[in-house]
């Protein structure tokens, strides 16, 4: 009898629970057949076979069929464990039975769901070793979304008839004969959803030869075996991981424990003047993780063949590839980008790595990284401070291999331009000794002599052609830099373009209230001294936008031109015309302090861009500041023009101080920052032998002060 104490309320399942958690939840077909292959791995099972029967067209006869010889199930274990939703025997015993000890794959209980992904009706037989019979199961998930439809028609307050809820259908169940030395579990999948094509086969191989870490070394394999009788390429195949060819560049990083301390450290890649170094530090707010990374080059990935794709890093957690499952697709467009890696707008500008040139691994594993976390649909991960450090981490250490790529083809281009000068310089020697030689020479015959006119000849024409090459590639090498400031213009016109929104909001809502008052009364005669204040206020206004509009214009200069201005003007016309407005509506009180003027010959856009970043990045670390202040003092010292430029911000981090100037490192991506202000102007100082760095704080006790050096002469 039910309880009817009002007290008390127990949980009842809808009957479209399967559907919620399957068909719904699971976003992939390659995810579903992932969660049901990873339950023979969690089950100590040696081999899988997929057999795939009549799958297009589809017919009556279209199946798929998944076998393995693992542990199997006893009666108990499928009332018990299979027919019980979110059971939490793989959370309470996270290894499987000795001697395999496999760290098990499955956590929710949900992943006996992924079969109404797959198909309608599932034949479940399986048998623990020792069983005369086999245990069999029928689900028939066609039932349950037919009464969930049919409820869906129902008014139940005015019908008679009673909701049937997702517990109250029953599941066929009976038992077999079977030989009592056999084990394992056969899942018969039918009613199939969808068609499957040669392509979704191979995609199906690919994703499944991933499943285990290629440089797993495992006592005991996981073999997983294809059966297509449809398309012969994948009929008895037996799925291999990606054979890893030689890479350009390789790097394994691993971490150690110390047993005094009990503290973790993580070793990290850095580029250090041209070379790639493999350095220590105390273990990452994630934990201590292993991470292997290739690079290939061009001709590195000519190596691979057409099923050994090159497609970006993965996470393996204790050995089996964690979310996303089935990242793979056709368009690289619509892939999972698990790290960012290819969403990065610009990497170096021109040097930028992409899931085409790396592949890797990183090692996590539930004891030391429990807050990396699979999402619930299986396609990313949870997204916490955790997941986005070590997607952090991740991205800097493949930011160190294109900056050493970068530094490795700028010194290439360097001797490159050096070999085109001295072979100007050689020819003119080569040239100088065969006139020596005529000269010195009373026998040199006629037909000598010609030779050597001929070969002086050629050499002019080369010595032409290698002039003519050496100033091309200097205008080759300029037009690039020009391109690198256009970039840099574009960039920091994304961030002023919400600036000069905002100002031009502002101004135009004062000009309308103004220009509304004056409509109605300066035709009456009427409060003649407002109607002077009003018209003043459209006046200062309407200048305020032309500022503003000189402003955008600015950006259509040339990025590249250099020529003598006061710097204090150039300071003054930041901090009093340009972002006055700004500061006014965020109540902030900057100033700027000069104790003498300069000139400096250098571009003067480009030098109010980099101050325009430092001024952007400053508004957004002074949000939650009560008394909000800025500051920059200007002044000559040892032949350099110094500039400090504060405020009183909480600062930066020590744990983050040197990766500030990185590209795309930014701690306000949710006010929209892109984390390549301090990047562009490190860049540009870079270009004219200049410097910024971060030094101990003008204002205290918090706050952020970058000192700015720029040679007078460069």
């Amino acid at each position: 009898m039910e309880n009817d104490n009002p007290t008390i309320l127990h949980f009842k399942f809808d009957v479209s629970t399967f559907r919620l958690l399957g068909r719904e939840l699971i976003t992939d077909r390659i995810t579903a057949l992932f969660e049901l292959v990873k339950n023979c791995y969690d089950a100590n099972a040696e081999n899988v076979q997929l057999t795939f029967e009549n799958l297009n067209p589809l017919c009556p006869e279209s199946r798929i069929i998944i076998e393995d010889n693992g542990l199997g199930m006893s009666f108990e274990d499928i009332r018990d464990k299979w027919m019980v939703i979110g059971t939490s025997s793989k959370r309470r015993n996270r290894t499987s039975p000795a001697p395999y000890n496999r760290v098990v794959a499955g956590k929710k209980g949900v992943g006996r769901f992924a079969v109404d992904k797959l198909g309608g009706k599932l034949v479940m037989k399986t048998k623990k070793k020792g069983s005369p019979v086999w245990h069999c199961l029928e689900t028939d998930w066609t039932k349950y979304a037919e009464e969930e439809k049919h409820q869906l028609e129902l008014d139940f307050e005015n019908s008679s008839e009673q909701q049937k809820l997702f517990t109250d259908f029953d599941n066929k169940y009976w038992t077999e004969p079977a030989e009592v030395e056999v084990q394992g579990t056969r899942l018969e999948i039918s009613g199939l959803n969808d068609a499957w094509l040669e392509k979704d086969i191979i995609r199906a191989y690919r994703e499944l030869s991933k499943i285990v870490k290629p440089s797993s070394n495992s006592k005991y394999p996981f073999n997983i075996r294809f059966k297509v009788p449809e398309y012969v390429e994948y009929n008895d195949k037996t799925v291999e991981s990606i054979v890893l060819a030689e890479a350009t560049l390789s790097f394994a990083l691993k971490y150690r424990k110390d047993e005094k301390t009990g503290m973790f450290y993580q070793e990290y890649l850095v580029e250090n003047k041209g070379a790639l170094e493999i350095k220590e530090k105390e273990a990452e707010l994630f934990g201590p993780i292993g991470f292997t990374l290739y690079y290939y080059d061009k001709a590195g990935k000519k190596k691979f063949t057409k099923d050994d794709r090159i497609d970006g890093i993965k996470v393996y957690r204790d050995g089996i590839i964690a979310t996303p499952f089935a990242e793979y697709k056709s368009s690289r467009d619509e892939q999972k980008d698990l790290f960012g890696i290819d969403k990065r707008r610009w990497s170096g500008f021109f040097e930028k790595l992409s899931t085409r040139d790396i592949l890797g691994w990183v090692d996590i594993t539930d004891e030391l990284n429990p807050e990396i976390k699979d999402s619930t649909n299986r396609q990313d991960f949870v997204d916490n401070k955790e997941w986005n450090a070590l997607k952090d981490f991740v991205i800097n250490q493949i930011r160190q291999i294109e900056l050493y790529l970068k530094h490795k083809k700028d010194s290439k281009k360097k001797e490159n331009a050096e070999k085109l000068k001295s072979a100007d310089k050689d020819i003119d020697d080569i040239k100088q000794r065969i006139s020596n030689i005529k000269s010195q020479s009373l026998l040199v015959s006629p037909e000598i002599d010609s030779e050597l006119n001929d070969i002086a000849n050629k050499l002019e024409t080369i010595k032409e052609t290698v002039s003519a090459s050496s100033k091309d590639y200097e205008q080759m090498e300029a037009d690039r830099r020009q391109q690198e400031n256009i970039m840099f213009s574009l960039v920091s016109l994304q961030a002023y373009a919400g600036q000069i929104s905002h100002i031009l909001r502002i101004s135009i809502g004062i000009i309308k209230r103004s220009a509304e008052f004056v409509a109605k009364w300066i035709p009456l005669r009427q409060k003649t001294e407002k109607s002077v204040m009003h018209a003043r206020k459209i006046f200062d206004e309407m200048n305020n936008l032309s500022k503003a509009m000189d402003f955008m214009l600015s950006y259509a200069e040339d990025d590249s031109t250099f020529e003598f201005f006061s710097v204090k003007e150039a300071v003054a016309e930041l901090f009093e015309d340009r972002y006055k407005l700004l500061f006014e509506e965020e109540t902030i009180q900057a100033d700027y302090v000069l104790d003498d003027d300069f000139e400096l010959s250098y571009n003067k856009k480009a030098f109010q861009d980099m101050f325009g970043n430092l001024i952007d990045n400053s508004v957004k670390a002074l949000r939650n500041t009560k008394d909000k202040r800025i500051r920059c003092t200007v002044f000559r010292e040892n032949g350099n023009l110094v500039l400090l430029f504060s405020d009183n911000g909480p600062g930066v981090p020590n744990e983050i101080r040197d990766r500030i100037f990185d590209v795309f490192y930014t701690t306000t991506a949710d006010l929209g920052g892109a984390g390549l202000g301090l990047y562009i102007v490190r860049t540009r100082l870079n270009s004219i032998k200049g410097t910024i760095s971060l030094e101990p704080n003008e204002f205290k006790p918090t706050g952020a002060t970058f000192k700015i050096t720029i040679p007078l002469i460069h």
